[in-house]
């Protein structure tokens, strides 16, 4: 498994929680008196699960799909089974990292620091929450883009994993009977960023990591699906060179100010949502969406948008439209679904 090899950043993390309050490291130590009301929210996406993908959901051990003792740390919800909210004294995997639950510590290689088991606790008691923060200004993590550089594409626009890759990913390749959360077929899973980080990507080596390679070289998505575009593999390529991180960027592109047109923004959130499923020979259930014609089509006979509502079956098929998006979509249907 690659790791995302961004040990320096976790510590960061982690300074700046316990600068909210100043005796936090000894207070963990004596695992009592820890008043986590006090402190910044700890962040599942950005904080928590990077610590469990590198120290436990490695191959043979704890990953998806081969999770020994039972127990999966590649994703959240498999997590959570180890986990009991507001207990991390009662939690199975804090017991496990801290050698209360086990003979030996877990991992039994490489013992997990007591940074991370701090950040771990905090977590668990402060709800063990599905949180995904962004590291923009004006919230708890006062990391600033120009503190941590952003990843860059080819033409120097960021690349954000939640934002520009992820949904890219859902449904070129984790979708139902390929590489979604269910089937991962021949073990590979790319419905979550936990899961792609198990076993598909080596934190700053593209040429090392299997997902670019297989997309690079257009083995993935299969035929007669359609190739990603050049533009996605540069970012992906960007994206793990600088090492893959689970950024959550907030859009600056959802525009829903002025007439929301086909040319201005509905087509590139189609692009980047929809196309890859929906295009050429292979288009799913027959449904093309690759001009403004067809587009308009599914629009004008509602079912675009009970698709994208999730009121007759949910596209993209394992996540939803962001609010802005579905607001550009619900402006274009009121504009008459004009095209420029």
């Amino acid at each position: 498994m690659g790791t995302i090899g961004n040990k320096k950043f976790l510590s960061s993390r982690l300074f700046r929680l316990v600068a909210v309050v100043g005796l936090v490291t000894l207070l963990c130590c004596r695992h009592n008196g820890l008043d986590v009301t006090a402190l910044n929210q700890v962040c599942f996406e950005r904080d928590v699960l990077p610590i469990f993908q590198n120290s436990c959901a490695t191959t043979g051990c704890h990953s998806a799909g081969r999770g020994r003792g039972g127990y999966d740390f590649s994703n959240y919800t498999s997590i959570m089974k180890a986990i009991t909210p507001f207990n991390s004294q009662g939690s199975k995997a804090y017991q496990a990292i801290t050698g209360k639950a086990f003979v030996q510590f877990m991992p039994p290689k490489g013992v997990v620091s007591e940074n991370d088991r701090i950040l771990i606790r905090v977590w668990i008691d402060q709800g063990a929450l599905n949180t995904s923060c962004s590291t923009t200004a004006g919230t708890t993590d006062t990391t600033t883009v120009s503190q941590k550089p952003p990843i860059v594409n080819s033409s120097g626009q960021q690349v954000c994993f939640q934002r520009d890759l992820l949904p890219v990913l859902v449904s070129s390749c984790a979708v139902s009977g390929c590489h979604d959360q269910t089937t991962h077929r021949s073990g590979y899973n790319l419905s979550s960023y936990a899961a792609v980080m198990t076993n598909l990507v080596v934190a700053g080596s593209p040429t090392s990591s299997r997902l670019y390679s297989v997309i690079k070289n257009n083995s993935m998505p299969p035929k007669p699906y359609a190739a990603l575009t050049q533009a996605v593999k540069d970012s992906l390529f960007n994206w793990i060179k600088n090492g893959a991180r689970n950024d959550v960027c907030s859009s600056t592109t959802c525009d829903t100010t002025g007439v929301v047109t086909y040319q201005k923004q509905i087509a590139a959130l189609i692009s980047l949502n929809c196309i890859s499923c929906h295009s050429g020979s292979g288009a799913q259930k027959g449904i093309l969406l690759d001009t403004y014609a067809n587009v308009k089509t599914y629009l004008n006979n509602g079912k675009l948008m009970a698709a994208v509502k999730g009121t007759s079956i949910q596209m993209p098929p394992s996540y939803k439209l962001t609010t802005c998006e579905m607001r550009q979509l619900q402006l274009w249907q009121a504009n008459g679904g004009i095209q420029n």
